[in-house]
């Protein structure tokens, strides 16, 4: 920046006048800021409608197949000997469950022993354990012949678990526990101690539990599982089983109404969620001065209006029920949906196969909104991501403008700097000829 004589000579103040000067030359700059400013607030608002669009998306596939939607419960007596929860497919009915077993593991005790911890108690050689059909060889010798060391060894044969127990008898105070990991009868656990030779005890195992399997009767049909669970005995109930019981109890299955509510609801929820961001959006009130930064955007305005049009159309899906209305959801003068849960009620109840096919088949109302939300949302070609792109450029190109202002602003203050200093240093040259004449003449 060129040095500046601040009115030395003229009197004025210079610098002020040039801070002026520029200020006024940089008005259009801060204009494009300003554009800079509204036009990343307007993507970020279009940006916000594609975001709950997607949610919209999200809550209407979660419960676009017939399975999804129709949810069933289970309904028994709270009891602690079992659980019964519903998955898809379930059917209704009344169903008896008794547990006469549970699913066991394996437990397996050897003799006692005195000591523990010293080597050469154990008969050193090869002790083959057998797990589930599968055999493991495991080699004793010198250094891990200690009933520890032992259950250190069987620790790491896959699927069991051993460890020392102190009975804290006088004699023969410990034992080694060996315990299979898995349910089922076909997990069982067996020792070959033949390779075991030695001054050391070869360890014999009494069984103290057998590995078996689960067994329920499930309206009076014996069912059996190697573990504690029956996810696949009834389609759509999974049974967990805790206690057996001395009876059976009663289960029925019945559609979940207000689950299926609760998932049409996500659905309008979504879509209020839309209605609502794009109207506080669009405020224009020009007293107070508010201008949302959709004001006038035509795009976003047909967005909407297709969207209201989706949800009043009547649909050749079902017999009784052609439309979201006759099923208790109406649209309020503010655009948003809400539903009328004795009408919902009602309308499962008596028309069931219409309600469903409203939200699952290829012509109703769900398959038409998530086809139109995806014109919208597409990242290749979907209207609202495509504006959204646009304004992205325009911001870049704004931004690229008010760089170029800054050099430009730069230079025409150095510039007018520069004419002030000659200024006045053309004046300076003045004053000292008028003083000299002045000096000479007097």
């Amino acid at each position: 920046m060129a040095f500046g004589v601040g009115g030395i000579v003229s009197g004025m103040d210079t610098g002020a006048m040039v801070d002026a000067m520029v200020g006024v030359y940089s008005l259009p700059q801060r204009g494009l800021e300003q554009d800079v400013k509204e036009t990343e607030k307007k993507k970020e608002a279009v940006a916000g409608i594609i975001k709950r669009l997607d949610t919209l998306d999200g809550a209407i596939e979660a419960i676009e197949d017939a399975d999804d939607f129709k949810v069933y419960k289970a309904d028994y007596e709270e009891t602690s000997a079992f659980e019964v929860s519903t998955e898809n497919g379930a059917i209704p009915g009344t169903y008896t469950i008794q547990v006469n077993t549970l699913a066991t593991t394996e437990l397996e005790i050897s003799q006692g022993f005195d000591d523990k911890s010293s080597t050469d108690v154990i008969a050193e050689g090869t002790l083959t354990i057998s797990y589930a059909g599968t055999e493991t060889d495991v080699e004793i010798d010198g250094t891990n012949s200690s009933l520890t060391k032992l259950a250190e060894l069987l620790n790491e044969v896959d699927g069991i678990s051993a460890y020392v127990l102190d009975t804290g008898a006088s004699s023969d105070q410990y034992k080694l526990v060996v315990q299979g990991e898995d349910t089922g009868s076909d997990n069982t656990i067996s020792f070959d101690t033949s390779g075991l030779t030695g001054a050391g005890t070869v360890p014999s195992f009494t069984e103290q539990r057998a590995a078996g399997d689960a067994e329920v009767e499930i309206n009076g049909i014996t069912v059996i599982d190697s573990d504690n669970s029956f996810s696949t005995a009834v389609p759509g109930l999974d049974i967990e089983v805790f206690q057996t019981t001395s009876s059976a109890e009663n289960i029925t299955v019945s559609l979940d109404d207000e689950k299926i509510e609760a998932n049409v609801q996500e659905i309008f929820d979504a879509y209020n969620d839309v209605v609502k961001f794009v109207n506080q959006n669009q405020v224009y009130n020009s007293d107070l001065k508010i201008k949302g930064p959709l004001v006038g955007e035509t795009t976003v305005q047909r967005v909407l209006r297709r969207m209201q049009t989706i949800v009043s159309t009547e649909y050749s899906t079902g017999d009784d029920i052609n439309g979201l209305s006759l099923m208790g959801i109406k649209t309020g003068s503010d655009g948003t949906v809400s539903i009328e849960s004795s009408e919902f009620g009602d309308a499962l109840e008596t028309y069931l196969d219409d309600v469903v096919a409203m939200f699952t088949a290829d012509d109703g109302f769900s398959a038409e909104m998530r086809t139109q939300v995806d014109t919208y949302t597409d990242s290749t070609d979907g209207t609202l991501e495509s504006m959204k792109d646009s304004l992205e450029s325009r911001i870049n190109d704004l931004k690229d403008s008010v760089a170029a202002y800054d050099y430009r602003i730069t230079r025409y203050e150095e510039r007018l700097r520069a004419q002030f200093v000659s200024m006045e240093q053309l004046l300076s040259g003045m004053q000292g000829t008028s003083n000299f004449m002045a000096s000479y003449l007097g």
